[in-house]
């Protein structure tokens, strides 16, 4: 596997009063004219994570945004709530007509920064803003997992709903500080609300890295393909297979794609979204600094 990339195509400019654009996710709008939306996150003032979107599109492997929303999709919750200090989507599944985004919230922490868990939402009457189902969270710390649940990839499979998520570890500490330790996890639904986790992760970190999450998963010809990101010191891509969607082998050495020698994803890969456009297979991912510099767009060849 090997991805060319075709460079940056968004980044807030410092005139903008948010920052960040991270955890793009993608939507074929309209597939012969190359039309997308990518539903991503920005961050205000106060670093609090809001969902957004943009509409462009990709005509011969060139990308031009048509319109960017900026503004938040969805309310700020109730202060206390799981997600009053942010809201970052990271799937999208339609069925019956509807269109459900599942997300994951932020608590802000004391012993350690912060506290993730896992909630939906679908689109009011005008299509565009979102709602939440429910104030409270689909999924969350519990008896035999005591830390936090995040970055929920979720695939509708006939009448099952299968879900690849961050699984936390127990926290650990560098340089004195505590660091969060992630794998990916695995859960089914009937009803794509109520989850049974698996306790064995699904793609499990290794010696040289503590963070395995924001999985993106397709089915292709019997085989489940997982692209993640995973981190020692700094964030990669990397890339796993399955033939159950269970039990995936992590082979990121067939990744096919690395950071520049220079400039804006030099630093960092990072929240790769991959999807099939005009015969052509795509990455949007982000660069440095977790997506403050933006995402850019590679094309498989």
């Amino acid at each position: 596997m090997k991805w060319e990339k075709l460079g940056r195509i968004y980044s807030p400019s410092i005139e903008d009063i948010y920052t960040h654009a991270m955890f793009p996710v993608v939507e074929i709008t309209d597939a012969g004219r190359g039309y997308i939306r990518i539903y991503y996150t920005h961050r205000d003032k106060t670093n609090y994570g809001f969902p957004t979107y943009m509409d462009a599109s990709i005509v011969d492997d060139k990308f031009s945004i048509i319109y960017n929303h900026h503004e938040p999709l969805i309310e700020k919750a109730a202060l206390g709530n799981f997600d009053d200090s942010g809201v970052n989507i990271t799937s999208i599944v339609e069925f019956d007509g509807k269109k459900r985004f599942y997300y994951y919230g932020w608590n802000l922490g004391v012993t350690v920064p912060f506290r993730n868990s896992i909630g939906v939402a679908e689109t009011v009457e005008d299509g565009i803003n979102l709602e939440r189902l429910y104030p409270g969270p689909i999924m969350e710390r519990s008896k035999e997992f005591p830390n936090f649940c995040a970055t929920p990839f979720v695939l509708k499979e006939g009448s099952m709903f299968k879900m690849w998520f961050a699984f936390a570890d127990p926290w650990i500490l560098v340089d004195g500080k505590p660091a969060v330790a992630c794998h990916v996890g695995y859960a089914e639904s009937e009803n794509g609300l109520d989850w049974k986790r698996e306790k064995t992760p699904s793609a499990a970190n290794k010696d040289t890295d503590h963070v395995v999450s924001t999985p993106f998963v397709i089915k292709e010809n019997g085989m489940y393909k997982m692209w993640y990101s995973y981190r020692g010191k700094k964030y990669r891509i990397g890339y796993a297979e399955s033939s159950d969607g269970k039990t995936f082998t992590r082979m990121d050495e067939e990744a096919g794609i690395g950071v520049s020698q220079d400039g804006w994803d030099s630093d960092m890969l990072c929240y790769p979204c991959v999807f099939d456009l005009q015969g052509r297979r795509y990455m949007i991912y982000c660069g440095n600094e977790y997506g403050k510099t933006g995402f850019g767009l590679a094309v498989l060849v």
